[in-house]
């Protein structure tokens, strides 16, 4: 049963004075029908049906128990006055007259509150699906916003070290000339812009361990160098990204620099060639994570000047690529722990053997370094492998069984065969692994 303080949420849109306004308007609407219809027997005692009840029962359907009890009561009430001070009636009361209307009354009022018991707790339910689909719908939105964002971003300038190494040896392997020029210093910042989105940088040339004043590339509008630059200075020391993030938490008092970070671009034997001084980037591409990515950058750039400055007439072309690509590899493994690995096949000069190092240059991923050598009726085959951790090297040491196998009819496991491998974290361990296996093979 609902008290009248409790009636349902259409009830409580209705005062509580209005309720019984309309409650009692109701009833005594009945009253007068019946007198006015059958003066003799306003209540229809004697006839087929109570119409009196009709009162009740629309206010049991509209209020619910309480008010349906409020009207029973005074339409019994009123048959027991009109029974008692009417003139000239001498009928005994009708019980069974008045408990079927209240009993019927109370009956209605109770459906009612049932139903609208139901109808609230599917509403409630209703509305707090109705929250969450809102909520999730806010949340989804945003994560497909989210997702569109990163997917053009990635889109325009992906992110991938391997598909970045890829363009800045494709790019540069070209240019020929010796030393840090305007155009390779142009490409180099090109390419820095592209995968950090910088906005205003520089790349000065370095002569003496000191930083020249005229940049040899930029992007925006920049400012002259100043020497003294607290950031500069400690990027020179320390030969190594410096930015304003790590540097203003412990140097807060000296950090008066208009720039954002340092960029050392020394090669892997220490060589100091230049520096990307970066002024402005996007707020979100100013992390470590994207620093660290243009560190890599710049060394390997680095890397491909000192190259071209270190041609010897007497020198193996291949061998001395081959070593500065492992020297930078092992410095990445040393500096960012990137994962590479080495790879060494030796085996009896054949047909065989050409037939092998044809297949494996065929099946050669995009920054794999090959280096061949023939010494004491032995082939070498040496596979410097960047970016590949231990699961790629095994991956790749299936994949070459697997295609020797279905395409040359031969297992690497054969005597003939003399498989090594190698994971580099240490440049000093790596360069003697190749001389011994180059020298001794097993």
């Amino acid at each position: 049963m609902d008290a009248p303080d409790n009636s349902s949420s259409r009830g409580t849109r209705v005062s509580l004075p209005l309720r019984w306004i309309e409650t009692l308007i109701i009833t005594g609407f009945c009253f007068a029908l019946g007198a006015w219809n059958q003066p003799d027997d306003p209540f229809y005692i004697a006839g087929n049906f109570p119409w009196p009840m009709v009162g009740p029962i629309l206010v049991a359907l509209r209020y619910g128990f309480f008010m349906a009890l409020v009207s029973s009561i005074l339409i019994v009430a009123g048959l027991g006055f009109y029974l008692r001070f009417t003139p000239g009636i001498e009928t005994a009361f009708p019980l069974s007259w008045a408990v079927g209307v209240l009993g019927l009354s109370l009956v209605a009022g109770e459906f009612r509150d049932y139903w609208e018991r139901r109808r609230s707790q599917l509403e409630a339910s209703n509305a707090y699906r109705e929250s969450r689909l809102d909520e999730f719908t806010r949340s989804y939105y945003l994560l497909k916003v989210s997702h569109d964002r990163l997917e053009q971003q990635l889109a325009g300038s992906s992110r991938s070290l391997r598909e970045a190494l890829r363009r800045l040896y494709s790019e540069l392997d070209d240019d020929i000339d010796p030393g840090i020029s305007k155009a390779r210093a142009n490409a180099m910042l090109q390419l820095l812009v592209r995968y950090g989105q910088l906005q205003t940088a520089a790349i000065y040339p370095i002569e003496q361990g000191k930083p020249l004043d005229t940049p040899l590339a930029s992007v925006g509008k920049v400012s002259s160098l100043p020497l003294q630059d607290p950031l500069l200075q400690h990027a020179l020391i320390e030969r190594k990204l410096i930015s304003i993030q790590t540097e203003y938490r412990s140097r807060q008092a000296d950090m008066d620099t208009p720039y954002l970070a340092v960029i050392p671009m020394i090669d892997a034997d220490g060589h100091f060639q230049a520096i990307c001084a970066i002024e402005a980037m996007p707020f979100f591409n100013f992390e470590s994570k994207t620093l660290r990515f243009l560190a890599i950058l710049a060394g390997h750039m680095a890397d491909m000047i000192s190259e071209q400055d270190a041609s010897v007439a007497t020198e193996d072309v291949g061998r001395r690529s081959f070593n500065h690509h492992l020297a930078r590899v092992a410095r990445d493994a040393e500096q960012h722990q990137l994962p590479s690995a080495l790879l060494s096949l030796r085996m009896p000069v054949s047909i065989r053997s050409q037939q092998v190092s044809e297949h494996i240059k065929r099946i050669r991923r995009g920054l794999d370094l090959i280096y061949e050598t023939e010494a004491d009726n032995r082939h070498h085959i040496m596979v410097l492998m960047p970016l590949t951790d231990e699961l790629g090297l095994a991956g790749y040491v299936q994949r070459l069984e697997d295609e020797f196998r279905a395409h040359l009819g031969i297992h690497l496991n054969d005597d003939e065969f003399q498989l090594r491998t190698l994971r580099i974290t240490q440049r000093d361990q790596a360069e003697i692994w190749v001389e011994e296996a180059l020298r001794n093979g097993h």
